[in-house]
């Protein structure tokens, strides 16, 4: 029997603001079998690996008493028949728990020895093709080079490209332990952003996989702090900061922060990042960031434009093509599938059949159907379809923000599993959901930016061995869409070479501006240059005028 064993943590503490943890051994998976084992009435199962092993003894229920065995620990989890080829037990709990009130000063020695522990500690190992060993892929050590170059001479904000799925997180996680930065602040756009990102740092990734080459196994895992709560007065913060290496929030819960709370964070933190810093730059979100001028920021995006055509700032220090992101592998193939339909309800039918149509190709079995609509309404029209057309072959879940948060984690789950291969979605998607089987993408309504029709595709394009090639399926016959994007939706378009083609001319104009700028920098506060959008284009010449005598 296959069984997921739970994470065992060395700090957990709960407050009014979040949690703070710090992990002891991650999250595994065992080969083992389950021997029935009673204790003063209490009923459960010691498992016991091939080799003589005793992983650990799980019970439904707290035991009335401790279990004299040794170093065998207890687990207490929900669980049904043990009769099966693979249990989870990842939502169980270790007993007794880590001390759940410990003292600032503890927290705080917790978060001073794991730093010291990343001492000589990191290398900067590339990964081997031939997969002998796990590294760091070549955008992540070009990220990570710049950033120590930046940082030799500069305090500047900068700013990284990375396409989506091409290990911008990893490289986060490897800024960390590298410069062994103090206590690093890191500023996600959504909640569920930031969880992906809090659990990424608890577990420093494939940094600490069993056959890593980056980071030896002496080097501790972080103190990470979930912010989930504003806090209102310096007391809060000297609370839950100090005993912290890393502390993940949403720009939302910054935003607004009364300015004695907001001084004391910028104290206590060495750093910030900004992920997805595209999102980054509501004027009381900036207010924030502002305080962070004499301390280091990085700012870490795939595409250095806005949606509402407003420029990011930050020195651009390092960008991965997405050309090169192609030609190196990290992403696959885009197919598009044209739909040509003048009614929208027989568009919305024609997508929706053939995207189930390439469920039905898919050799894999793993692929899955990403419906995107632009409203709730359309959103539930769209899912009858899926419900209507897929009936008996595949089971559809929508997702909105007019769903509970509890339901959502249900139907999630569901993509998770397998058990659903359609989800009908209004933006709840995209950053912070990281599901390789996304593969099938129907427009049934149409992006029309395109930052975010790249940060889209990056999410379909990942590379993995057991999955297929990206389709996209759209209505092309009713498409209003920016200037920016009429060659994808024309006839026969190749969105593999027009996407990398788009994103570079795009970065292009985004450095020469940030060149343009820098000539206004005494007055760039003063005036709104960001904002002027010229309505014609102008051309100056340099006359020479060569005055004749005339003859007399």
């Amino acid at each position: 029997m296959r069984v997921k064993l739970p994470a065992v943590l060395s700090v957990s503490q709960k407050s009014s603001l979040g949690l703070i943890s710090q992990i002891s051994y991650p999250s595994r998976d065992i080969e083992c079998e389950a021997v029935p084992f009673t204790l003063e009435k209490s009923v459960g199962y010691l498992l016991r690996g091939d080799d003589g092993i005793e992983y650990a003894y799980i019970f439904p229920t707290k035991p009335k008493s401790a279990i004299p065995s040794g170093n065998t620990p207890i687990l207490i989890a929900k669980f049904g028949s043990v009769d099966v080829d693979e249990l989870d037990l990842s939502d169980g709990k270790w007993w007794p728990e880590a001390e759940p009130a410990i003292v600032a000063a503890a927290l705080t020695k917790a978060a001073g020895a794991a730093r010291i522990s990343w001492q000589h500690a990191f290398r900067f190992s590339e990964e081997d093709p031939s997969g002998s060993h796990i590294g760091l892929r070549k955008p992540q050590l070009g990220a990570l080079h710049a950033i120590h170059a930046h940082w030799s001479i500069s305090d500047e904000i900068a700013t990284i490209v990375m396409p989506t799925g091409t290990g911008k997180t990893e490289t986060m996680l490897s800024v960390l332990v590298s410069c062994r930065c103090e206590r690093v602040l890191v500023v996600v756009p959504s909640d569920a952003l930031r969880t992906q990102l809090a659990e990424k740092f608890e577990t420093l990734g494939m940094l600490k996989k069993p056959n890593s080459k980056i980071l030896n196994e002496f080097a501790f895992r972080p103190v990470v702090g979930r912010l989930q709560s504003k806090p209102a007065t310096i007391e809060d913060v000297d609370a839950f900061f100090p005993g912290c290496n890393v502390v993940v929030t949403t720009s939302q819960l910054l935003s607004g922060l009364a300015q004695p709370a907001r001084k004391r964070i910028v104290h206590w933190c060495s750093h910030l990042f900004i992920d997805e810093a595209h999102h980054a730059e509501a004027k009381t979100w900036r207010t924030f960031r502002d305080a962070f001028s004499e301390k280091r920021v990085l700012q870490f995006t795939a595409t250095p434009f806005r949606e509402d055509g407003q420029k990011i700032d930050g020195k651009l220090i390092y960008i991965y093509p997405l050309k090169t992101a192609q030609e190196e592998g990290y992403f696959k193939p885009i197919k598009f599938h044209e739909i040509s339909e003048f009614n929208s309800e027989t568009g919305d039918i024609a997508i929706a059949k053939a995207a189930l149509q390439a469920l039905d190709d898919d050799r894999t079995g793993k692929h899955i159907v990403m419906a995107r609509v632009d409203t709730k309404a359309r959103a539930e029209e769209v899912f009858k379809l899926y419900q209507q057309y897929g009936a008996g072959r595949y089971e559809a879940i929508v997702i909105h923000s007019g769903i509970k948060a509890s339901q959502v984690r249900i139907e999630k789950q569901k993509l998770f599993s397998g058990a659903a291969r359609i989800v009908v979605c209004v933006d709840m998607l995209g950053e912070g959901f990281d599901l390789p089987e996304l593969k099938i993408a129907a427009f049934h309504d149409i992006r029309k930016s395109l930052a975010i029709t790249l940060q889209l595709a990056g999410r379909f394009t990942r590379t993995r061995e057991d999955l297929g090639d990206a389709l996209f399926i759209t209505n092309t016959a009713l498409i209003e869409v920016r200037d920016e994007l009429q060659q994808l939706y024309s006839r026969d378009p190749d969105w593999n070479s027009l996407l990398p083609e788009l994103s570079g001319t795009a970065i292009d104009e985004e450095l020469s501006t940030q060149k343009f700028f820098k000539g206004f920098k005494r007055i760039i506060d003063k005036v709104p240059l960001k904002d002027l959008r010229p309505a014609a284009s102008m051309v100056v010449y340099s006359l020479i005028v060569l005055l004749m005598k005339r003859p007399t």
